[in-house]
């Protein structure tokens, strides 16, 4: 890998043309995607120049609502405020239309996320193309999205419809889909429970780092920067990203009896069987620290909850191999060096749940009758070594740790990431496994297999975007 990962100096970020979204985050406790189709190019510039950009939310303000949002809580208020946000991004097909012939070279972005999804990210297919996908997303016609975000729904919707209004008869909506966080003491965990976004990298020269926060270099997430793996290829691709989006339903009622029923099998807690297979609890502890109990107050500790590594668990007796955030960042796991091994394609993500609480009859019936699940986003400056080498490489990779062995000599069998893993192996039925859910701690060498005949997280769409600095959708995208 080149020198650039290894980098300490603190580069100076151009906040004020970096997107929101990207490096810190919008503010958000709903978020409106207007996926859409640009009808006419010309018109859709002239508005884009003069009307939409000025009210795209860039990486200062992101940073400056921060600091009230600090303060506002200080002063004992528990209140929402609109902290309306705007975003854009662009497909492949919607860059043609602005700026014909520009080549981004990233090849997954150019083909498409349809065609990828097909292949390297183990989608169900049916024939050629993705069987689970909603036809908005198959229908080859989006060309862009607005993330439109605030603290309260209203001011979404007022900001998202304005938008809509603004663009008029130069694109029209493709699908248009609202997610918000959960509820209460809910809020920032996903649909199965557990809480979500405890392990994100810091950016050298923005954050200031928790305990067990890596400090990346920002060419990874943002081009222009030291740590990009390549150079961009056009100037104006400066201060942008790439952005994964896909459309997660998860099924919770089902995969809640799944670890009822398994767990009953093993002789285990489902809780701790489910632990088992994310690598924390619900309560956001890790088992790497606590494998046997829960404990809550760790859990909400943020410095505490993300200070661990694996590098003195190589028996899995704390953490499974194959557990969901091990698989996905193995964090002194490798034979390698970590930042050879696992910096380079880490990637920022900026989800959001969607859809209702699980309701009573969905619970007494142990099926889901509402559409929910996750919208993940993520950013990066590279798809095919970020978000997709961590799809297949990790998440899809049964024999990720290499030559690993349980503590009797015999090979590890890690298995698929029970959450995420995608099984695409001809005439597998898309059975996953995973070695070792019944822990061996302290001490112990009962070996077992989880068997995971069917998928609870299900991918119904997805697209791949190019996140435009905001001088570039003022010049180079609306000329």
């Amino acid at each position: 890998m080149p020198e650039q990962h290894t980098q300490t100096s603190a580069p100076a970020l151009e906040l004020d043309d970096i997107q929101g979204d990207i490096l810190i985050g919008l503010q958000k406790n709903f978020e409106r995607f207007v996926f859409f189709e640009i009808l006419d190019a010309t018109a859709f510039k002239a508005n884009l120049r003069e009307k939409l950009t000025p009210r795209i939310i860039d990486t200062t303000t992101v940073q400056a609502r921060e600091s009230q949002l600090r303060e506002h809580k200080r002063q004992g208020n528990n209140s929402a405020l609109p902290n309306v946000g705007l975003n854009v991004g662009f497909t492949n097909t919607g860059l043609q239309k602005l700026r014909p012939g520009d080549d981004l070279k990233d090849v997954p972005f150019v083909t498409g996320a349809q065609a990828r999804a097909a292949g390297r990210l183990g989608d169900p297919i049916n024939g050629t193309g993705p069987a689970t996908w909603r036809a908005e997303f198959l229908s080859g016609k989006i060309d862009g999205v607005f993330l439109v975000t605030g603290g309260i729904r209203e001011a979404v919707d007022g900001e998202a419809n304005q938008v809509i209004e603004l663009l008029g008869e130069t694109a029209s909506v493709v699908y248009d889909e609202t997610g918000n966080t959960r509820p209460g003491a809910d809020r920032r965990r996903e649909h199965f429970g557990w809480m979500d976004g405890v392990s994100q990298p810091g950016i050298k020269g923005l954050t200031d780092p928790l305990p067990g926060q890596k400090l990346l270099n920002p060419g990874l997430f943002v081009y222009g920067y030291p740590g990009q793996l390549t150079e961009p290829p056009l100037p104006w691709m400066k201060n942008g990203s790439f952005m994964v989006f896909r459309r997660l339903k998860q099924l919770v009622p089902e995969f809640a009896n799944y670890l009822i029923h398994q767990a009953n099998g093993f002789e285990i807690n489902p809780k701790l069987l489910g632990a088992r297979l994310v690598g924390r609890w619900q309560s956001g502890a890790p088992l790497a620290v606590t494998p046997l109990i829960d404990d809550s107050e760790l859990g909400a500790d943020p410095e505490r909850n993300n200070s661990f590594d694996f590098s003195d668990d190589q028996g899995q007796r704390r953490c499974p191999f194959g557990a969901h955030i091990r698989k996905m960042n193995p964090r002194d796991d490798l034979e390698l060096p970590q930042e050879i091994a696992v910096d380079p394609h880490r990637i920022i993500r900026r989800g959001i749940p969607f859809g209702p609480e699980v309701s009573t009859q969905e619970e007494e019936a142990r099926e889901t009758q509402h559409d929910r699940g996750l919208m993940f986003v993520c950013y990066q400056t590279s798809i095919f070594n970020q978000f997709e080498w961590l799809q297949d490489l990790f998440a899809n990779n049964k024999d990720f740790v290499g030559s690993k062995q349980h503590p009797d000599g015999s090979p590890v069998a890690v298995g698929w990431d029970p959450i995420i893993g995608q099984n695409s192996t001809p005439g597998a039925n898309r059975l996953r496994t995973m070695d070792e859910p019944v822990p061996n701690y302290p001490s112990g060498n009962r070996r077992s297999t989880l068997q995971q005949p069917n998928d609870f997280v299900i991918p119904t769409g997805g697209a791949y975007f190019f996140m435009p600095s905001i001088s570039a959708l003022k010049n180079d995208l609306s000329a």
